[in-house]
């Protein structure tokens, strides 16, 4: 299952980063295999430049550097950045119980962040003129 949480904190790591992340930036997520799948995804996936390289797929990591976010990338960070946001994705991520592909992930972010900003929009009673 896809840790959503660790993919998420990878996603704002690098984002914020000023310069090319070594493996050893990730030290504060502790969860380590979880770090190691999702940065297989996540570059898989087409969202990070650059890449972290490991011995037999997930074994001891032998070096590289993330040089940043590509452009989808960094749509997705923007999606999942806000926190109140990304909890309600969270939540109906835990509750749906799957693991999904990226391209699925980005379009229930999506859907998720149109309904949050909706809630927002207040009720306009519409005039009637004579």
């Amino acid at each position: 299952m896809r840790n959503y949480d660790v993919m998420r904190e990878i996603i704002i790591d690098i984002a914020n980063s000023e310069s090319p992340i070594k493996y050893g930036a990730f030290r504060d997520i502790e969860d380590e295999p979880a770090i190691k799948e999702e940065l297989h995804r996540l570059k898989d996936e087409g969202l990070y430049k650059g890449e972290i390289r490991f011995l037999d797929g997930n074994g001891t990591c032998q070096g590289g550097e993330i040089e940043g976010l590509t452009k989808e990338g960094m749509e997705f960070y923007r999606l999942i950045e806000n926190y109140d946001v990304w909890e309600i994705m969270r939540k109906t991520l835990d509750e749906a119980q799957i693991d999904i592909s990226y391209p699925l992930l980005k379009e229930v972010c999506q859907e998720i962040v149109k309904r949050y900003v909706a809630s927002f929009i207040p009720d306009i009673k519409r005039k009637t003129f004579e």
